[in-house]
């Protein structure tokens, strides 16, 4: 398994050709890092000869625990169908460099707004994370403004998302109790409080992606169209 200190090493070059970019472990993140994190995993495998690069982006204002690589891509090795640890391939470094500077990096900065963040999703293969899954949807829907659509979710969903089920473990039950105030506040239509609440969630998966380093707080469309 390559180790953070090798990924450090093989991506020193890239790092240094583009200040747009900070690793963190074995992600490399695409700053500024507002509301979404755009990022380039270089992951290890169950192999120590072998390593697995990815790109990826996600929204953060869902209370999130982990990095997850639905909405992105695979980056190959244009020589060889894996990526070789330096031990095994004395030019890695620099086939990695190039790899995510053509595979992954254009992907990336194209989504420089939430909007063409969400845009990219929806026209994901793996879209039904966000788009067809409404406890996903209903706080995008909030971000952006959208009210009336997050309210419908609340009443035909609400009931589904009872802390009560005997199956549901406690992870289960706080995202329910989340989208529970969630709803409460869009039925007060409590603008304030609703941007509140996601503030807080994206704070909390900052601090457990531990990039509160190159985080930028910024509004959220929600509030930008209150002040209008």
């Amino acid at each position: 398994m390559t180790t953070a200190v090798q990924v450090k090493k093989m991506v020193k070059t890239l790092l240094q050709r583009h200040p747009d970019l900070e690793l963190v472990g074995r992600w490399i993140y695409v700053k500024p890092v507002h509301h979404f994190a755009r990022a380039v995993l270089v992951g290890g495998t169950s192999s120590a000869e072998h390593f697995d690069p990815r790109w990826a982006a996600v929204h953060l204002f869902e209370a999130r625990h982990f990095f997850p690589l639905n909405w992105g891509g695979m980056i190959s090795d244009p020589h060889q169908g894996h990526w070789w640890s330096a031990k095994n391939d004395p030019n890695v470094a620099e086939a990695l460099v190039d790899a995510i500077e053509e595979q992954a990096l254009p992907w990336l900065r194209m989504m420089s707004t939430l909007d063409l963040y969400l845009a990219f999703v929806s026209q994901n293969l793996f879209r039904h994370h966000l788009y067809d899954k409404s406890s996903s949807e209903i706080v995008a829907h909030v971000a952006c403004g959208y009210l009336g659509a997050a309210r419908e979710i609340c009443g035909k969903r609400l009931k589904d998302w009872s802390t009560d089920h005997p199956d549901y473990d406690d992870e289960d039950r706080a995202k329910f109790r989340r989208l529970q105030e969630l709803c409460t506040l869009l039925v007060a239509d409590d603008r304030a409080g609703l941007a509140r609440l996601l503030h807080e969630w994206e704070a909390q998966t900052v601090k457990n992606f531990k990039i509160e380093h190159i985080w930028e707080p910024t509004p959220f469309p929600l509030e930008l169209q209150s002040k209008s």
